[in-house]
């Protein structure tokens, strides 16, 4: 390899690698956790729509889009919560009611402490 290609290889991947640490200290919330906040509202929305109106589905809208309002990075995030509240929304879902206790779980399941 000659040492201008050499040199040229450095340069581009130096100028890289900075354009990348930039985009991702201070560009990563554009360009992955806000799109990827309004994937999840979307979708919630969309697997609700078939439930039966009552208070208890308007609360849970709520509830869900506060919570992801609320994430401001991945580390908030575990992955044992959202499953399991994944699994009892998915539980609540089946029958198109949610009921008070179904509705008061999922809160709990959001709102609760990891330690």
């Amino acid at each position: 390899m000659k040492k201008g290609c050499f040199v040229k290889s450095i340069i581009l991947l130096t100028v890289l690698t900075a354009v990348l640490l930039y985009l991702i200290n201070y560009k990563f919330n554009d360009i992955i956790i806000n799109p990827g906040k309004n994937f999840i509202i979307n979708q919630v929305t969309q697997e609700m729509e078939f439930v039966k109106s009552s208070p208890e589905k308007d609360s849970l809208k709520a509830l869900i889009k506060n919570y992801v309002s609320r994430v401001k990075s991945l580390d908030k995030l575990s992955s044992r919560q959202i499953g399991n509240f994944a699994d009892s929304l998915n539980v609540a879902l089946k029958d198109s009611i949610i009921t008070e206790s179904e509705y008061r779980n999922l809160y709990r399941i959001l709102n609760r402490k990891v330690n």
